[in-house]
């Protein structure tokens, strides 16, 4: 009886939670210091990250055909408040000259979950518009099913009809630019409405306009706050 009562539990477990070892595809980017090598870090082993200088930063060397190498996939367990799941991601440069990249490996590896690091660069200088230009790259991007260089004649195929099911837009250091009155806002549910997701209004319309779901949250991936919770909120939508 009591080893029908385990094999049943086991089965039981298999049933509940075997879900949450299947990969899912997601993509990871944004404009480069965003933090988006930080947060694949955070995803890889949690705990404080060192700052990252420019000698950090991630960049890509082309292969013999001229196309830029894409660096290994990797898998990552992540959990919080119960929920687990196992993404598989790539650690991709954020400099302009990588954008093409992004759709590259959006389209080659079918990912359905896409998140935008940004951080508040734009409110300490309107002049600088690099995380609005790595969001509308995106946008663009879908919207006129873009074939980035570099696919496999499958895959160039899929590319005129794909799009992620959903993106997971990351408002990064928190730590740096979220108040007392900010975090108070985030508790009540209501960070959306932050003016430093203002300058992206556009672009997220644009996106409900395609029937692509987008779910907006702060973190801070160098201190690990509301990483994993943000992710996995975002992958239940």
């Amino acid at each position: 009886m009591t080893g029908e009562v385990i094999v049943g539990h086991a089965m039981w477990q298999v049933l509940t939670h075997g879900h949450t070892f299947i990969p899912v595809n997601v993509g990871v980017y944004g404009a480069s210091e965003s933090g988006k090598t930080t947060l694949d870090q955070q995803f890889t082993t949690r705990g404080e990250i060192r700052h990252l200088d420019e000698d950090d930063r991630t960049h890509h060397k082309p292969g013999w055909r001229g196309i830029l190498k894409m660096p290994d996939a990797t898998k990552k367990r992540i959990k919080s408040n119960g929920m687990k799941k196992t993404i598989v991601t790539r650690d991709l440069g954020g400099h302009t000259e990588y954008h093409s990249m992004w759709l590259r490996d959006m389209i080659q590896r079918k990912v359905s979950t896409v998140i935008v690091v940004i951080d508040h660069r734009h409110m300490s200088n309107s002049k600088n518009i690099d995380n609005q230009l790595a969001l509308s790259y995106l946008v663009d991007s879908l919207g006129k099913s873009k074939v980035p260089k570099g696919l496999s004649f499958r895959a160039w195929w899929r590319a005129k009809k794909y799009a992620p099911k959903r993106i997971i837009l990351l408002a990064n250091k928190a730590d740096e630019w979220m108040d007392e009155e900010c975090h108070m806002q985030w508790e009540k549910g209501f960070i959306a409405r932050h003016k430093i997701f203002n300058v992206f209004r556009e672009d997220l319309y644009r996106l409900q306009k395609m029937n692509i779901p987008v779910v907006l949250d702060a973190i801070s991936a160098r201190y690990g706050w509301n990483i994993e919770n943000s992710v996995l909120k975002g992958l239940q939508l």
